[in-house]
């Protein structure tokens, strides 16, 4: 089911609907990228961010943008169609969920978070500067 970023107050969507892996695989990244900063919370529940998310938001970006994936795992052999990758086996080979697998995956594919981190950025920065409520929701489509 895919998700987007709502402004509450302007009930309007500042994100593309993309699928909840996605947006997991973005939170991931923010954690690998910026172990230390816990500001870069996606909005699961209501809320307006601060400037020191902002901040937090723009470095996340920035660090996104430099980075280089890489990965011990060869993911060849958990394809089984042109773009179509078996979950399972590979959460079960990596000893976790399905859900937290394909977070993994996308969290190697560079242009979706690019785009994923943008966005939220943008989402993150409106929500501070106007102190309108923003959350993550399921999308129409």
């Amino acid at each position: 089911m895919p998700h987007y970023v709502r402004c509450v107050e302007e009930d309007t969507w500042l994100t593309e609907s993309r699928s909840i892996a996605t947006w997991r695989a973005l939170q991931l990244l923010a954690q690998q990228l910026l172990p230390s900063n816990a500001m870069v919370k996606l909005p699961e529940k209501r809320k307006v961010y601060s400037r020191e998310e902002v901040k937090a938001w723009t470095e996340f970006f920035f660090k996104v943008r430099d980075y280089k994936p890489s990965t011990q795992l060869n993911l060849s052999a958990y394809y089984v169609g042109p773009g179509a990758v078996d979950y399972q086996r590979l959460a079960a080979d990596l000893g976790v969920r399905p859900e937290e697998a394909a977070a993994v995956v996308k969290s190697l594919d560079k242009p979706l978070m690019m785009a994923a981190a943008e966005e939220m950025l943008q989402a993150v920065m409106h929500s501070s500067k106007f102190s309108h409520t923003v959350e993550l929701v399921k999308g129409r489509i």
